[in-house]
């Protein structure tokens, strides 16, 4: 419901509401929910990279936090990629 709102009144791009998005995707990823983590990690970073830049702190925070659901997830070779891309 926060997310909801926070897309409702800030808009999709505005900072607090990507926050939110990793803010979720933790949550599920804590829950059990993996593949929906991943799912909202990916748009979350999608957004990041794009009004954020590659660089930014919260991007490469995104990019980390993606790896290491994928590699929970069994995709070891999709989290080594990912890692990569941060580190790169």
């Amino acid at each position: 419901q926060a997310l909801d709102l926070q897309r409702e009144i800030l808009g999709i791009r505005h900072p607090h509401t990507l926050a939110a998005m990793q803010n979720l995707a933790v949550t599920l990823k804590s829950q059990g929910d993996l593949a929906g983590a991943a799912d909202m990690m990916r748009q979350a970073l999608d957004l990041q990279r794009e009004i954020l830049g590659i660089r930014h702190p919260h991007t490469l925070a995104a990019m980390q936090n993606l790896a290491v659901t994928l590699k929970s997830q069994g995709d070891l070779a999709g989290a080594a990629e990912m890692m990569r891309q941060a580190l790169d």
